[in-house]
């Protein structure tokens, strides 16, 4: 590590720089059978029938809202504490989002919020896992198949993880997952949408590759026809064999990411521990388990942004996940609703420090973090 600790960083071998290389000698760089085989391996990690590489988790949430109909008069209930796509891609869509308080614990969906918000528009309904940590799951689907709603998982922060029976991308109807460069594994940039419905996933292929019948590499292969039809007015979210090859050999190691990012959490949970005016995120339990995507913790008593500073000062870099989305211009002006209220987001914004947590970190640079944070910890309380 540098003197300095990022707040993310990927972590990278040979087994990637090989596989970009394998890739970039064999003559096909777009969307093949490299491409192909990352979604074989990912359905199979994940435990579904089918998974579409996509440029982006946006991607796959907004082409899955496709697949499923959802459009123009419609409305989808997202959390307001998440990244903004969550939103945008319903508004891609052509419907409208509705936004919810979470609950205080893990910040994630409120069912009872969610269910005070269904109305004779309402088409789906998509729970964020945040953090690394699922929502609740069972009280979602037993709402969702009581009114008929899709369950659409954004599952960008958790591979992998689970709550009991409850297994993070297949737990709804369908689930988006972000390869971005501080994910859990990463493409650079890239997305998955999974689902064990076939025709949601034909869907979703179409929608994704301008609605071709047949991608490029079913035309230009020897022996291929060159015809092909469009049916629709599709996108351009197709992954290339270069970022396919990334994410497999991301994926082959992905246990092990998993592992370390756990262990250093557990360094934080034990180390933090009795810091009164830090609230560190819940500990694993045999039945709940996180991604440990992001280690967040909550700033009481002094200022958020000059607690991020002096850790700055002291070589650590930090970030703030997520300011919610009702504070945005954009969605307070067109999508919170007259006298809606979030008070459990509100109350957790400007607390929020996400810690580094990333697999590349060794031993050293983690027991550095502790004794930073420490150290700001009991400055700011002068």
């Amino acid at each position: 590590m540098s003197d300095y600790i990022p707040f993310a960083a990927p972590c990278f071998d040979t087994a990637e720089e090989e596989a970009v290389l394998r890739v970039v000698r064999s003559g096909w760089v777009s969307t093949g059978a490299e491409a192909q085989s990352f979604e074989e391996e990912f359905a199979a990690y994940i435990g579904v029938a089918h998974a579409v590489a996509l440029t982006s988790c946006t991607a796959a949430l907004h082409v899955a809202l496709k697949a499923y109909g959802i459009g123009p008069g419609d409305e989808v209930i997202v959390p307001t504490m998440t990244f903004v796509a969550t939103a945008t891609s319903v508004v891609h869509a052509g419907a409208a989002p509705v936004l919810a308080d979470v609950g205080p614990e893990h910040l994630t969906f409120d069912p009872d919020q969610v269910k005070s918000l269904i109305t004779e528009r309402t088409k789906a309904v998509v729970p964020v896992h945040l953090f690394g940590r699922m929502a609740a799951m069972e009280p979602l689907r037993e709402l969702c198949d009581s009114h008929g709603l899709t369950l659409l998982e954004d599952a960008a922060h958790t591979l992998p993880a689970r709550d009991g029976d409850a297994v993070a991308g297949r737990a709804g109807d369908a689930s988006a997952f972000s390869f971005f460069a501080t994910k859990p594994i990463t493409t650079a940039e890239g997305g998955m949408l999974c689902t064990d419905d076939a025709r949601v996933a034909d869907e979703a292929r179409r929608w994704s590759l301008h609605g071709l019948s047949r991608g490029a590499v079913n035309r230009y292969r020897p022996g291929h026809s060159a015809a092909y039809d469009v049916d629709r007015p599709g996108h351009k979210y197709n992954m290339s064999d270069l970022a396919a090859a990334l994410g497999r050999a991301q994926l082959a190691k992905a246990g092990r990411l998993h592992a370390r990012r756990t262990a250093i959490a557990e360094v934080y949970l034990r180390e933090l521990a009795g810091l009164d005016r830090l609230e560190l995120p819940a500990a694993d339990t045999a039945t709940n388990r996180s991604s440990w995507y992001l280690f967040p913790v909550r700033v009481h008593g002094h200022r958020r942004d000059a607690f991020r500073q002096r850790l700055h000062a002291l070589g650590v870099g930090t970030s703030v996940h997520f300011e919610p989305l009702h504070r945005f211009t954009w969605l307070r002006d067109h999508v919170v609703r007259t006298g809606q209220g979030f008070p459990v987001a509100d109350a957790a914004a400007d607390t929020l420090v996400s810690l580094p947590v990333f697999p590349a970190m060794d031993d050293a640079a983690v027991s550095r973090v502790v004794a930073a944070v420490r150290r700001a910890h009991d400055e700011a309380g002068r």
